[in-house]
Protein backbone atom coordinates (compact mmCIF):
# COMPACT_ATOMS: atom_id res chain seq x y z
CA UNK A 1 0.00 0.00 0.00
CA UNK A 2 2.96 2.30 0.55
CA UNK A 3 3.78 2.19 -3.17
CA UNK A 4 0.13 2.85 -4.05
CA UNK A 5 0.10 5.85 -1.70
CA UNK A 6 3.32 7.21 -3.22
CA UNK A 7 1.94 6.70 -6.71
CA UNK A 8 -1.21 8.63 -5.82
CA UNK A 9 0.75 11.52 -4.30
CA UNK A 10 3.21 11.72 -7.19
CA UNK A 11 0.53 11.67 -9.91
CA UNK A 12 0.23 15.21 -11.32
CA UNK A 13 -2.97 17.19 -11.71
CA UNK A 14 -4.55 16.53 -15.09
CA UNK A 15 -4.80 20.30 -15.58
CA UNK A 16 -2.26 23.01 -14.86
CA UNK A 17 -4.80 25.78 -14.22
CA UNK A 18 -8.51 26.42 -13.85
CA UNK A 19 -10.32 24.45 -16.53
CA UNK A 20 -13.94 24.11 -17.67
CA UNK A 21 -14.86 26.70 -15.05
CA UNK A 22 -13.54 24.47 -12.26
CA UNK A 23 -10.93 25.71 -9.77
CA UNK A 24 -8.09 23.33 -8.87
CA UNK A 25 -7.19 22.18 -5.37
CA UNK A 26 -3.49 21.56 -4.77
CA UNK A 27 -2.30 19.02 -2.19
CA UNK A 28 0.31 20.33 0.23
CA UNK A 29 3.88 19.12 -0.14
CA UNK A 30 4.69 16.24 2.21
CA UNK A 31 7.74 14.12 3.01
CA UNK A 32 6.45 11.16 1.03
CA UNK A 33 9.23 8.75 2.02
CA UNK A 34 8.65 9.24 5.74
CA UNK A 35 4.88 9.67 5.71
CA UNK A 36 3.23 7.27 8.17
CA UNK A 37 0.45 5.32 6.45
CA UNK A 38 -0.16 2.91 9.33
CA UNK A 39 -3.42 4.63 10.23
CA UNK A 40 -4.89 4.09 6.77
CA UNK A 41 -7.30 1.17 6.99
CA UNK A 42 -8.52 0.06 3.57
CA UNK A 43 -10.64 -2.98 2.79
CA UNK A 44 -9.13 -4.89 -0.13
CA UNK A 45 -12.40 -4.84 -2.06
CA UNK A 46 -12.62 -1.04 -2.14
CA UNK A 47 -12.53 0.23 -5.74
CA UNK A 48 -9.64 2.40 -6.85
CA UNK A 49 -11.65 5.63 -6.69
CA UNK A 50 -12.53 5.07 -3.04
CA UNK A 51 -9.01 3.87 -2.20
CA UNK A 52 -7.44 7.15 -3.27
CA UNK A 53 -9.95 9.07 -1.15
CA UNK A 54 -8.43 7.36 1.90
CA UNK A 55 -4.98 8.48 0.74
CA UNK A 56 -6.16 12.07 0.34
CA UNK A 57 -7.87 11.93 3.73
CA UNK A 58 -4.63 10.75 5.36
CA UNK A 59 -2.77 13.75 3.93
CA UNK A 60 -5.46 16.15 5.17
CA UNK A 61 -5.50 14.52 8.64
CA UNK A 62 -1.76 15.23 8.95
CA UNK A 63 -2.09 18.79 7.65
CA UNK A 64 -1.62 21.78 9.95
CA UNK A 65 -3.48 24.01 7.50
CA UNK A 66 -6.63 22.03 6.67
CA UNK A 67 -9.26 20.51 8.93
CA UNK A 68 -11.54 17.79 7.56
CA UNK A 69 -15.17 18.70 8.24
CA UNK A 70 -17.06 16.24 6.01
CA UNK A 71 -16.14 13.16 3.99
CA UNK A 72 -18.40 11.19 1.62
CA UNK A 73 -21.66 12.66 2.81
CA UNK A 74 -24.61 11.15 0.96
CA UNK A 75 -27.50 13.55 0.44
CA UNK A 76 -30.83 11.76 0.70
CA UNK A 77 -34.32 13.22 0.33
CA UNK A 78 -37.51 11.18 0.56
CA UNK A 79 -35.42 7.98 0.43
CA UNK A 80 -33.84 9.13 -2.85
CA UNK A 81 -30.07 9.64 -2.98
CA UNK A 82 -29.47 12.99 -4.65
CA UNK A 83 -25.69 12.65 -4.69
CA UNK A 84 -22.61 12.72 -2.51
CA UNK A 85 -20.30 15.45 -1.23
CA UNK A 86 -16.72 14.15 -1.37
CA UNK A 87 -14.98 16.47 1.11
CA UNK A 88 -15.53 19.73 2.92
CA UNK A 89 -12.38 21.17 4.49
CA UNK A 90 -11.70 24.24 6.56
CA UNK A 91 -8.67 26.26 5.49
CA UNK A 92 -7.28 27.67 8.75
CA UNK A 93 -4.88 29.97 6.92
CA UNK A 94 -7.60 31.69 4.88
CA UNK A 95 -10.45 31.02 7.35
CA UNK A 96 -12.55 29.60 4.54
CA UNK A 97 -14.43 26.38 3.84
CA UNK A 98 -13.55 24.41 0.71
CA UNK A 99 -15.76 21.85 -0.99
CA UNK A 100 -13.40 19.43 -2.78
CA UNK A 101 -14.58 16.93 -5.37
CA UNK A 102 -11.90 14.36 -6.07
CA UNK A 103 -11.08 12.37 -9.21
CA UNK A 104 -8.27 9.95 -10.05
CA UNK A 105 -8.50 8.77 -13.65
CA UNK A 106 -6.80 6.74 -16.35
CA UNK A 107 -7.54 7.84 -19.91
CA UNK A 108 -6.47 6.73 -23.35
CA UNK A 109 -6.24 9.34 -26.10
CA UNK A 110 -8.55 8.52 -29.02
CA UNK A 111 -7.64 10.86 -31.87
CA UNK A 112 -10.57 9.71 -34.00
CA UNK A 113 -12.61 12.50 -32.37
CA UNK A 114 -12.49 15.97 -33.91
CA UNK A 115 -12.19 17.98 -30.68
CA UNK A 116 -9.40 17.32 -28.22
CA UNK A 117 -11.68 17.41 -25.16
CA UNK A 118 -13.62 14.43 -26.58
CA UNK A 119 -10.48 12.35 -27.07
CA UNK A 120 -9.85 11.36 -23.44
CA UNK A 121 -11.77 8.15 -22.79
CA UNK A 122 -11.53 5.39 -20.22
CA UNK A 123 -9.57 2.31 -21.40
CA UNK A 124 -12.81 0.28 -21.20
CA UNK A 125 -14.72 3.06 -23.01
CA UNK A 126 -17.10 3.28 -20.05
CA UNK A 127 -16.43 6.95 -19.30
CA UNK A 128 -14.93 10.10 -20.78
CA UNK A 129 -13.22 13.20 -19.47
CA UNK A 130 -15.92 15.46 -20.93
CA UNK A 131 -18.76 13.56 -19.22
CA UNK A 132 -16.91 13.69 -15.90
CA UNK A 133 -16.34 17.44 -16.17
CA UNK A 134 -19.98 18.03 -17.05
CA UNK A 135 -21.10 15.94 -14.08
CA UNK A 136 -18.82 17.87 -11.73
CA UNK A 137 -19.96 21.25 -12.99
CA UNK A 138 -23.65 20.58 -13.47
CA UNK A 139 -24.47 18.03 -10.78
CA UNK A 140 -21.87 17.55 -8.05
CA UNK A 141 -21.06 21.22 -7.43
CA UNK A 142 -24.70 22.48 -7.53
CA UNK A 143 -25.61 19.73 -5.01
CA UNK A 144 -23.85 21.74 -2.28
CA UNK A 145 -26.46 24.50 -2.58
CA UNK A 146 -29.49 22.23 -3.01
CA UNK A 147 -32.13 23.08 -0.40
CA UNK A 148 -32.18 19.44 0.74
CA UNK A 149 -28.41 19.45 1.34
CA UNK A 150 -28.39 22.13 4.02
CA UNK A 151 -29.57 19.73 6.75
CA UNK A 152 -26.42 17.63 6.18
CA UNK A 153 -24.03 20.57 6.49
CA UNK A 154 -24.53 21.72 10.06
CA UNK A 155 -21.85 24.22 11.06
CA UNK A 156 -20.65 24.84 7.49
CA UNK A 157 -20.91 28.49 6.42
CA UNK A 158 -22.15 28.30 2.83
CA UNK A 159 -21.58 32.05 2.47
CA UNK A 160 -17.88 31.47 3.09
CA UNK A 161 -17.08 28.48 0.91
CA UNK A 162 -15.20 27.74 -2.32
CA UNK A 163 -15.58 24.75 -4.62
CA UNK A 164 -12.54 23.06 -6.15
CA UNK A 165 -11.53 19.83 -7.84
CA UNK A 166 -8.60 17.57 -7.13
CA UNK A 167 -8.22 15.85 -10.50
CA UNK A 168 -5.18 13.59 -10.82
CA UNK A 169 -4.80 11.75 -14.08
CA UNK A 170 -2.77 9.37 -16.22
CA UNK A 171 -2.97 9.60 -20.01
CA UNK A 172 -1.91 6.89 -22.46
CA UNK A 173 -1.36 7.69 -26.14
CA UNK A 174 -1.41 5.66 -29.35
CA UNK A 175 2.14 4.46 -29.96
CA UNK A 176 2.55 6.68 -33.01
CA UNK A 177 1.82 9.74 -30.84
CA UNK A 178 3.80 8.69 -27.77
CA UNK A 179 6.24 11.60 -28.02
CA UNK A 180 3.65 14.31 -28.72
CA UNK A 181 2.50 17.13 -26.44
CA UNK A 182 -1.05 18.41 -26.13
CA UNK A 183 -2.63 21.77 -25.35
CA UNK A 184 -5.53 20.73 -23.14
CA UNK A 185 -3.85 18.70 -20.41
CA UNK A 186 -0.82 18.80 -18.19
CA UNK A 187 1.62 16.81 -20.32
CA UNK A 188 3.34 15.51 -17.18
CA UNK A 189 0.33 13.17 -16.93
CA UNK A 190 1.30 11.29 -20.09
CA UNK A 191 2.32 7.95 -18.66
CA UNK A 192 2.64 5.52 -21.55
CA UNK A 193 0.87 4.25 -24.63
CA UNK A 194 -1.84 1.80 -25.64
CA UNK A 195 -2.27 -0.89 -28.29
CA UNK A 196 -4.91 -3.47 -29.15
CA UNK A 197 -4.54 -7.10 -28.12
CA UNK A 198 -4.18 -7.96 -31.82
CA UNK A 199 -1.22 -5.58 -32.10
CA UNK A 200 0.36 -7.06 -28.97
CA UNK A 201 0.14 -10.56 -30.42
CA UNK A 202 1.52 -9.56 -33.82
CA UNK A 203 4.40 -7.33 -32.66
CA UNK A 204 7.43 -9.63 -32.50
CA UNK A 205 9.49 -7.07 -30.55
CA UNK A 206 7.51 -7.98 -27.42
CA UNK A 207 8.88 -11.55 -27.47
CA UNK A 208 12.20 -10.33 -26.03
CA UNK A 209 10.60 -8.49 -23.10
CA UNK A 210 9.33 -9.42 -19.65
CA UNK A 211 5.91 -8.36 -18.38
CA UNK A 212 3.68 -7.92 -15.37
CA UNK A 213 -0.09 -7.37 -15.38
CA UNK A 214 -0.78 -5.49 -12.14
CA UNK A 215 -4.00 -5.67 -10.14
CA UNK A 216 -6.08 -2.53 -10.60
CA UNK A 217 -5.09 -1.36 -7.10
CA UNK A 218 -1.45 -1.39 -8.20
CA UNK A 219 -2.07 0.73 -11.27
CA UNK A 220 -1.07 3.55 -8.92
CA UNK A 221 2.37 2.10 -8.20
CA UNK A 222 5.67 2.80 -9.91
CA UNK A 223 6.54 -0.30 -12.03
CA UNK A 224 10.22 0.24 -11.23
CA UNK A 225 9.51 -1.16 -7.76
CA UNK A 226 8.12 -4.42 -9.18
CA UNK A 227 10.11 -7.61 -8.45
CA UNK A 228 8.05 -10.24 -10.29
CA UNK A 229 8.12 -10.49 -14.07
CA UNK A 230 6.82 -13.09 -16.52
CA UNK A 231 7.43 -14.21 -20.07
CA UNK A 232 5.70 -12.98 -23.20
CA UNK A 233 3.75 -16.22 -23.54
CA UNK A 234 2.51 -16.11 -19.93
CA UNK A 235 1.57 -12.45 -20.28
CA UNK A 236 -0.38 -13.22 -23.46
CA UNK A 237 -2.37 -15.87 -21.55
CA UNK A 238 -3.15 -13.37 -18.78
CA UNK A 239 -4.18 -10.71 -21.26
CA UNK A 240 -6.41 -13.12 -23.18
CA UNK A 241 -8.51 -13.57 -20.03
CA UNK A 242 -9.18 -9.82 -19.78
CA UNK A 243 -9.86 -9.41 -23.50
CA UNK A 244 -12.51 -12.15 -23.38
CA UNK A 245 -14.44 -10.22 -20.70
CA UNK A 246 -14.11 -6.92 -22.63
CA UNK A 247 -11.62 -5.37 -20.24
CA UNK A 248 -8.46 -3.42 -21.12
CA UNK A 249 -5.67 -4.25 -18.64
CA UNK A 250 -2.65 -2.16 -17.78
CA UNK A 251 0.69 -3.85 -18.51
CA UNK A 252 4.22 -3.17 -17.32
CA UNK A 253 7.07 -4.18 -19.62
CA UNK A 254 10.80 -4.53 -19.04
CA UNK A 255 13.61 -4.89 -21.53
CA UNK A 256 17.35 -4.37 -21.70
CA UNK A 257 18.31 -1.75 -24.26
CA UNK A 258 21.92 -0.70 -24.82
CA UNK A 259 22.82 -2.09 -21.42
CA UNK A 260 20.07 -0.21 -19.62
CA UNK A 261 16.79 -1.46 -18.19
CA UNK A 262 13.80 0.19 -19.86
CA UNK A 263 10.45 -0.12 -18.10
CA UNK A 264 7.22 1.11 -19.69
CA UNK A 265 3.49 1.14 -18.97
CA UNK A 266 0.84 0.50 -21.60
CA UNK A 267 -2.77 -0.54 -21.92
CA UNK A 268 -3.80 -3.48 -24.06
CA UNK A 269 -7.31 -2.72 -25.27
CA UNK A 270 -10.04 -5.22 -26.10
CA UNK A 271 -11.34 -2.93 -28.83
Amino acid sequence: MKEQFKGFYNTPSLFEKTFYGLELFDIEDIDIENFDINNIEILQQLPLGKRVEYFFEAIIDESSRYEKIIKNKQIIHNKETLGEIDFILFDKKREKYIHVEMQYKFYVYDDSFKNEIDRYVGPNKSDTLLLKLEKLKNKQFPLLFNKDTKAYLEGVDLDNIEQKILFKGNVFLPRYLKHNDFDLINNACINGYYISFKEFCEDRSFKDMQFFVPHRFDWLSDPKTNKTWESYEKAKEDLDFFIKISASPLVWSKKIQEGKTLIERFFVTYW
